[in-house]
């Protein structure tokens, strides 16, 4: 196929023109070699994570160690009182074995079954600590400290409402363990005031001033006791009463045309009450010693005070040069 010659024509056009552009005619230059300056490069500096540099290692106070926590033993503990309680004080009441009978058992525990530890004569102090909720048995403890039983009727107690009431069970209980000593007052204690009752026997009343308490009867199964009283216009002369006083008080049993001792109050001043009021409204201190009950009888108290020295009581004087140095009296009574 033959081309048409417009179209020969031109092709040998453009071929001339490309052959201009590639430089076979174009003038030549010197060569020129540019430095061209080194662009940093847009490499990306290394990328910070998000990751946050003090969670990638978990720092050890961000978890809480056992040493937060305080253990047990390091918990302040204030014991309470409860966990440790305080032990009740043993009550101590003033007693005395009554005369019903020369002597007494003194046993092991509550009841005629328990074996008897020792005798104890009528008259004999005591302390009562506590009685049997079937109120037959006080518990006792004697001046010597032996504890044990006696039986309640033999037993006089000046305030028996003052004396605890136990269990059975709790007694029994006590007799069949060892007790650890009771301590005992070393000093007489003094007992709660109170006025005289029917009971009560003056121990001078056959003095003319009282009359009205003289010749009293009573009955052999009647809780008795002796008393006798002191009073002064002050507190103070009082107390110079009580140092420098002694009182020699017995009890007497008519036998045929004698009196015969029974008993000598020598433990009065266990039986003191604490200071009161007289019916003239002075002080005034009072003395009530048991002596239990009685055999049928004609009965005589026989009263002496003494003084160390002179005192007063506002009135008169007493003792060694005093208006009265000897204070006597006698009461008589009967029991049937």
């Amino acid at each position: 196929m033959f081309l048409n010659r417009p179209i020969r024509i031109g092709l040998g056009l453009i071929a001339a023109l490309a052959l201009s552009a590639c430089g076979l005619n174009a003038q030549t230059f010197p060569t020129q070699i540019v430095a061209v300056p080194t662009v940093p490069t847009n490499t990306l500096a290394p990328l910070l994570t998000m990751t946050p540099r003090f969670t990638a290692t978990p720092i050890p106070t961000s978890t809480l160690i056992p040493t937060n926590t305080l253990p047990p033993t390091e918990t302040p503990f204030i014991p309470t009182e409860t966990a440790t309680p305080t032990p009740t004080p043993t009550v101590l009441v003033r007693g005395a074995v009554n005369n019903r009978n020369a002597s007494v058992r003194l046993r092991a525990g509550p009841g005629t079954e328990y074996d008897t530890l020792r005798t104890v004569p009528s008259g004999a102090s005591l302390f009562v600590i506590g009685i049997s909720s079937d109120l037959l048995w006080y518990n006792v403890v004697l001046e010597d400290g032996t504890e044990g039983w006696i039986l309640g009727e033999l037993v006089t107690v000046p305030e028996r409402t003052a004396v605890p009431v136990f269990a059975t069970a709790e007694l029994t209980a006590r007799a069949a363990m060892p007790r650890a000593a009771i301590d005992l007052p070393t000093l007489a204690p003094t007992i709660p005031a109170r006025a005289p009752t029917f009971t009560d026997i003056l121990a001078y009343c056959d003095l003319p001033a009282f009359r009205a308490e003289a010749n009293k009867t009573f009955r052999p199964n009647q809780n008795l006791s002796i008393y006798w009283t002191w009073y002064a216009r002050t507190v103070e002369q009082i107390q110079d009463h009580l140092d420098a006083a002694t009182y020699e008080v017995q009890l007497e049993r008519r036998e045929g045309d004698a009196w015969q001792v029974v008993r000598k109050l020598e433990d009065y001043n266990n039986y003191r009450t604490a200071l009161t009021r007289a019916p003239n409204g002075r002080p005034e201190v009072r003395w009530f010693v048991p002596i239990g009950t009685l055999e049928t009888g004609e009965y005589r108290v026989n009263y002496r005070l003494t003084w160390s020295r002179r005192i007063e009581d506002g009135d008169s004087s007493f003792g060694p040069g005093g208006a009265e140095e000897i204070n006597t009296g006698t009461c008589v009574f009967r029991v049937r």
